[in-house]
């Protein structure tokens, strides 16, 4: 009777190995695959830097990329600060924007381009860098708006509309409405 158990057991366990499919690793997605940075040409990259590739996100390459780069630094957040507040500015991003404190962002323009560098403090050493590159909104007189696919510029749901010196209509997706006074 053991013999038979031990028997079908074995078959079992067999059958099951057939069933399955193995497949091969892909190197897009494998996480300890090292990214090349030489592919960011538009971006300054300081040496000794490491990508955290899960949180990375890279369409495209050289000056036409667009996604998230995160990394890690093994300089303070004030030294990758300092680095980035005088490196974007040589790789041709104009500054438009800086909030320093203890997460510091920064935001900058280059053609049609907008970037947002996000620095803030390791908890063990370093710091972390996150840049994000996007395509940026088409420049109209009193400000900005979307590309005309996307919707912006469409009469607000609630009625609400900003001040005509703002040149900005939300779009019928967004619900505005004014606020209340407390009593």
């Amino acid at each position: 009777m053991l013999r038979a158990v031990l028997l079908g057991l074995t078959v079992l366990a067999l059958a099951g190995c057939g069933t399955s499919t193995s497949l091969p690793q892909t190197q897009a997605g494998d996480p300890a695959q090292r990214f090349d940075f030489a592919l960011l040409s538009d971006i300054p990259i300081p040496s000794g830097a490491t990508m955290d590739n899960e949180k990375s996100l890279i369409l495209g390459d050289k000056n036409r990329w667009t996604g998230r780069v995160v990394m890690k630094l093994w300089k303070s957040a004030s030294e990758s600060n300092q680095f980035y507040q005088a490196q974007m500015p040589a790789f041709g991003w104009e500054p438009i924007m800086a909030a320093t404190s203890g997460v510091s962002v920064m935001a900058y323009v280059h053609g049609d381009r907008a970037a947002t560098v996000q620095i803030e403090s390791s908890t063990m050493w370093g710091s972390t860098v996150s840049i994000i590159v996007g395509q940026r909104l088409a420049t109209q007189p009193g400000g900005y708006s979307a590309p005309a696919s996307s919707g912006y510029g469409a009469p607000a749901a609630s009625g609400y509309s900003a001040p005509a010196s703002s040149g900005y209509t939300p779009p019928e997706r967004v619900q505005s409405e004014p606020l209340s006074s407390r009593q």
